[in-house]
Order: C-alpha cells, then sequence, then structure tokens
C-alpha cells in the first residue's frame, strides 16, 4: 500500500513540477520516496521469525524428498518384479519346466540386487541344473543362493 501511494504521489508531484531544473531535483526527490517506500518493509521485517520459516521450510522439503524417493524406490520394486515374473515365466517356458520361482532382492545403495531364488516345484536333476545355469547366468546368482523347495501339496503327502 505504501509503495502504491507513494507511486500515485510521486506521479502527481512530477505532473505539476515546471521544466527545467526544477522537475530534474522533483524526480530527483520522487525517485528517492518510491525507494524508501519500498525499502521500508524491509527494514522492519522479523528476520527471526523469518529464518525459523526457512528452517521448517527446509524441514517440510526434506520429509517430502524422502517420500519421494522411497515411492520411487516402491516403484522401482514394482517394475523389477514383473519384468523378473515375466522374464521368468519365459525362461521356465523355453526350458519346459513347471515351477515357480521368487526372486529376493536387497538394495545397495541405489541399485537393486538380486539376494536369492526360490524355486518351487517337483523337478528332476537336469531341470535343477538347467535352472540353476539359467539364474546364475542372468541373475547373477552364487549357486548357494538358490533354494529348491518340493509343492506344499507333495510335502503333506
Amino acid at each position: 500500500m505504501g509503495v502504491l501511494a507513494a507511486s500515485f504521489l510521486t506521479a502527481a508531484a512530477q505532473s505539476v513540477m515546471p521544466d527545467g531544473a526544477v522537475k530534474q531535483v522533483g524526480r530527483l526527490a520522487c525517485g528517492l520516496i518510491l525507494f524508501l517506500a519500498m525499502v521500508r518493509p524491509l527494514l522492519g521485517m522479523d528476520y527471526s521469525a523469518l529464518s525459523q520459516i526457512i528452517r521448517d521450510y527446509q524441514g517440510e522439503l526434506s520429509a517430502q524428498q524422502e517420500v519421494l524417493e522411497e515411492t520411487g524406490k516402491e516403484l522401482t520394486e514394482d517394475i523389477i518384479a514383473e519384468e523378473t515374473d515375466a522374464y521368468i515365466q519365459d525362461m521356465t517356458e523355453e526350458l519346459g519346466v513347471d515351477c515357480q520361482i521368487v526372486v529376493e532382492w536387497s538394495w545397495e545403495g541405489e541399485t537393486p540386487t538380486p539376494v536369492r531364488a526360490i524355486v518351487t516345484g517337483a523337478l528332476s536333476d537336469g531341470d535343477r541344473a538347467a535352472l540353476t545355469e539359467a539364474l546364475v547366468r542372468d541373475f547373477g546368482l552364487e549357486r548357494e543362493q538358490i533354494v529348491y523347495e518340493e509343492p506344499a501339496d507333495k510335502e503333506e503327502a
């Protein structure tokens, strides 16, 4: 409001000033009045409250960044799970093996890494060997990280 009032006042004053040196001095005075009208709110500002607002904002920003990173990580895990499932289904069909494979992942920094594969199904030794080779080759697992389990209905019999 102060800047607006100063603008109207200086505009009115400049319109009634006579040409020449008086008008030049008047312009300088009007410019100073406008400058002071703009700077005055800054001089009266409570900088401690402003710094607290900035700290609060930084805290909220940090919390939102953590939420976004976690959401990104969850989305990446979902994509990896979908792609892995599709790849495993193609791989088992190609090998002619009837089983289910679950790959467990661990995050090492920004990179998800497969840590274990659980294979469930009634498989022959040849099927197990072929699956083991494929999992070692395609997922970078060690042989000790591949666990074979019999189907639940066969264990009950």
